[in-house]
């Protein structure tokens, strides 16, 4: 074990040498700890519980992506509550235009082709907790993820998983985009192309 040990700092080490070093570093990319406090989190839980509906509408945008539309309150409300902004969260880009979604729940994705007969109707949710997600190495969302054997039926109805992808149901509340990702890779590209 004790060897297995040396070998692994070893391999580290000779990682970080060979590092790309235009301003990109493993610090500056990783994620730092959310100020998680679950029990504070947990009390904006029980605030949307108390104070926001529990219910949305089946909505489809132009290209086919189905949602539903939930109060927006809980990005504008919750978002401040979490207090993510000093780590760099910002709220989701989802009021930039008319069609925007704003708050929402996604249940059919535009690549699915499902014409629900549904669109309008209401559906129910029940709120389980927030938590930080990572999509990709460029982007985290924090997130309340949702219960609804409402919308599992419906998706199951049109004969997809009872989830997206597999992913709980959720209402994203928060955005956070790592610069240095997306930053490097394109100051890469443009050396190697030079």
């Amino acid at each position: 074990m004790k060897y297995f040990k040396i070998l692994m700092v070893s391999i580290f080490l000779a990682v970080i040498g060979v590092a790309p070093t235009s301003g990109w570093t493993i610090e500056a990319c990783r994620e730092k700890p959310a100020l998680d406090d679950n029990l504070s989190w947990q009390k904006v839980v029980q605030y949307a519980q108390k104070n926001l509906s529990l219910t949305g509408q089946l909505l489809v945008k132009s290209d086919g992506f189905a949602y539903l539309k939930v109060d927006d309150a809980y990005i504008h409300d919750l978002f401040p509550m979490l207090g993510l902004e000093k780590d760099g969260f910002n709220k989701p880009p989802y009021f930039r235009s008319k069609e925007a979604p704003g708050a929402h729940i996604s249940v059919f994705y535009k690549d699915e082709h499902i014409k629900a007969a549904e669109v309008g109707q209401y559906f129910r949710f029940e709120l389980k907790q927030i938590v930080i997600v990572k999509a990709d190495k460029d982007t985290s969302y924090a997130v309340l993820q949702v219960v609804s054997p409402e919308l599992e039926r419906l998706r199951e109805k049109y004969g997809l998983s009872p989830k997206l992808h597999g992913h709980e149901y959720h209402i994203s509340l928060g955005k956070k985009t790592y610069r240095c990702g997306k930053k490097h890779i394109k100051e890469s590209s443009e050396t190697n192309r030079h």
